[in-house]
């Protein structure tokens, strides 16, 4: 009788570990340092520690796979963009809203992540490597019909002058994790025509 009793909260606890691990994200890039997200776009649900062993390594491995398949030099993790990446993602911790920096002579793609408690450098790239498909590399361009605000994660990790990456990765307030990557471009790598970003 006594196990029997045990059984209904056990399960409870059981689909509600489970309705918390399912993933999902949000991502969102920005191009221009004064956009900002739609209203709404709030995500929580992660628990994971803001900073982690290994964590650029994970960035800039990611950001550099995809580059080897175009062709591209590889990037490099700059500290500085990483600091600024970080005081970002802790001022955004306080609601986890996709809201970009202003006043920067940076690119900048934003993360947030609820899947879990441990939101992850490579959740993040993974999502934004999810764009390919959008992206098209004749032109260097989001294939024809598709905003840059579809595909524009993917164009900044494959764009052949940014080559320094400094990202960060904070606990949200509410139980979210935001994750900022700041690019910056290489002027002595332009490429001899470089592809329009629309």
């Amino acid at each position: 009788m006594a196990a029997a009793a045990m059984i209904l909260p056990l399960l409870l606890l059981l689909c509600w570990f489970l309705l918390l691990s399912v993933g999902d994200a949000m991502c969102w890039f920005n191009d221009d340092a004064s956009a900002s997200a739609p209203a709404g776009w709030l995500v929580s649900w992660t628990n994971g520690m803001g900073w982690y062993k290994g964590m650029p390594r994970e960035f800039v491995d990611g950001h550099n796979q995809l580059r080897a398949r175009y062709g591209l030099q590889p990037m490099r993790w700059d500290n500085k963009l990483a600091r600024q990446a970080r005081r970002w993602s802790d001022a955004m911790r306080g609601d986890c809203q996709i809201r970009h920096s202003t006043g920067n002579s940076f690119a900048e793609s934003l993360y947030i992540g609820r899947n879990g408690w441990n939101a992850r450098a490579s959740d993040a790239v993974r999502c934004w490597g999810d764009e390919e498909h959008l992206y098209d590399r004749d032109t260097g361009k989001c294939t024809a019909g598709v905003d840059f605000h579809e595909c524009g994660h993917f164009a900044f990790m494959v764009r052949p002058n940014f080559t320094r990456i400094g990202c960060a990765r904070a606990e949200c307030f509410n139980g979210g994790v935001f994750i900022t990557c700041n690019y910056f471009k290489d002027e002595q790598h332009q490429p001899a025509t470089p592809p329009t970003y629309s």
